[in-house]
């Protein structure tokens, strides 16, 4: 993606079902539940919250191999997400974005994957993040909100991405000798993420990714928070966005 602002937010689901996802559970780094609306609607109408969804939790780009109808077809998730959350960390401090002005005001940022809450730990360690992190290794939560399943554009490196694919690929190898069989709970092949945005509990802009390489950039993120009156074509204007309140 360029780093333009985009033109347009995706479709934001309607009330009941962006009720029913803030009733779907998460799991916390030490396997507690939490609730999902209890992380965007919960902190005050004064915070808004950025919610990244990872295309996998696992710290590793994940390679494997299948067979289907006899001929071989490659899965392996993203190569590019730890770069990602890298260059985000950087660049959307929590300095950042505690001072961020009007409407925004103060904001924080939270990652939720797919995989397994034991790979939260090993996760942080591989990407040095500073944001929570929690997971929904049932993937409730990205079906409820309808991102997408695709393994499109594996091989093309993002303007994220500090490493080439062979380099990525290499790297990924190294990873999952040292990670063993539990390179393989990092949550279901092929499933994309993509970037919401919560104000007071009111969901205000999505962007679900079309491939593993299209996640929005911090400035972009930048630029959504920034937005005073959405444009009618960003799709997130007072009358437009999806207000769920949440006991």
């Amino acid at each position: 993606m360029s780093d333009t602002i985009i033109t347009r937010c995706d479709d934001i689901p309607g009330p009941k079902e962006l009720s029913e996802a803030y009733e779907l559970e998460l799991q916390c780094p030490n396997g507690k539940p939490i609730r999902f609306g209890e992380l965007v609607a919960g902190r005050g109408v004064q915070i808004t919250t950025v919610v990244i969804f990872s295309v996998s939790l696992v710290h590793i780009a994940l390679l494997a191999f299948s067979y289907t109808d006899n001929s071989q077809v490659r899965h392996f998730f993203c190569a590019y997400d730890q770069d990602y959350v890298r260059v985000v960390s950087r660049r959307l401090t929590d300095s950042v974005l505690s001072t961020l002005p009007n409407p925004t005001g103060p904001s924080q940022l939270i990652i939720v994957g797919c995989g397994d809450p034991q790979r939260i730990v090993p996760y942080v360690s591989e990407t040095e993040v500073t944001f929570p992190i929690y997971t929904d290794p049932t993937g409730k939560i990205y079906e409820k909100l309808q991102m997408k399943r695709t393994k499109a554009c594996m091989t093309s490196p993002p303007s994220y991405a500090q490493l080439s694919f062979f380099c990525a690929l290499g790297q990924t190898f190294k990873q999952m000798f040292h990670s063993g069989w539990q390179a393989f709970r990092g949550g279901p092949w092929g499933q994309n993420g993509g970037e919401w945005v919560f104000r007071g509990g009111k969901c205000v802009f999505a962007h679900r990714m079309e491939h593993v390489s299209d996640h929005l950039t911090a400035d972009q993120l930048l630029e959504v928070l920034s937005l005073d009156e959405p444009r009618n074509e960003v799709g997130i204007g007072r009358d437009m966005g999806v207000g769920v309140q949440f006991d």
